[in-house]
């Protein structure tokens, strides 16, 4: 049986990458993450299903780490990200073989209802998944990636009674950081405990 699809995350911020991160693992997505084009391409080799990328990587851009991807390994999906959207890059992304194109900020529920779209033929192989896959969370219209992220920390946290340091693993973050962001959003962890009861 074939794991859950992987999808590596190019972002040379990493709040955003990290944000982007949670809540694809949050939709039951197996994530990789990279800051640069350079650390992309040394995981062009591993099994991954999708690409989404930032289109501005410090001094490359998304269309750089595109065609390097795309001369390498042209089947897979590529989904480009930026703050910066314009016709003649969305125009140059499609050349190159891009899948999509989204603008700044994201829209977590089109960003995976596209996923979806294009990891559909992975999810049909003869030995594909169990079922069906249906993105895993339901996102109302509007929701931010920080609100996403939210929900991630506290559905962790319900999973495992109030342990932070597991809910931490689960997220793939260190308990430091997940302590920080509780204490960012005031977030009281006997509340959570009491809840996962």
């Amino acid at each position: 049986m074939r794991s859950l699809p992987t999808i590596l995350v190019v972002e040379d911020q990493p709040s955003e990458r990290e944000a982007l991160a949670r809540m694809l693992r949050l939709a039951q997505y197996n994530v990789l993450g990279a800051a640069s084009l350079e650390d992309a391409m040394k995981m062009v080799d591993e099994p991954i299903d999708l690409v989404v990328s930032d289109l501005r990587l410090g001094p490359l851009n998304g269309l750089e780490l595109l065609r390097q991807w795309k001369g390498r390994r042209p089947e897979t999906p590529f989904i480009l990200v930026t703050a910066y959207g314009d016709v003649t890059s969305a125009v140059e992304a499609m050349k190159l073989g891009a899948a999509d194109y989204l603008t700044k900020p994201v829209n977590p529920d089109e960003l995976l209802r596209l996923i979806e779209k294009w990891l559909m033929p992975v999810a049909r192989e003869p030995f594909g998944y169990d079922k069906p896959r249906s993105g895993g969370i339901d996102i109302p219209p509007g929701t931010s990636l920080e609100d996403l992220e939210r929900a991630a920390v506290e559905k962790a946290l319900a999973e495992h009674h109030g342990n932070r340091t597991r809910a931490a693993r689960t997220l793939g973050i260190s308990v430091r950081t997940l302590q920080r962001k509780l204490k960012a959003w005031r977030m009281p962890l006997f509340a959570l405990e009491r809840s996962a009861h």
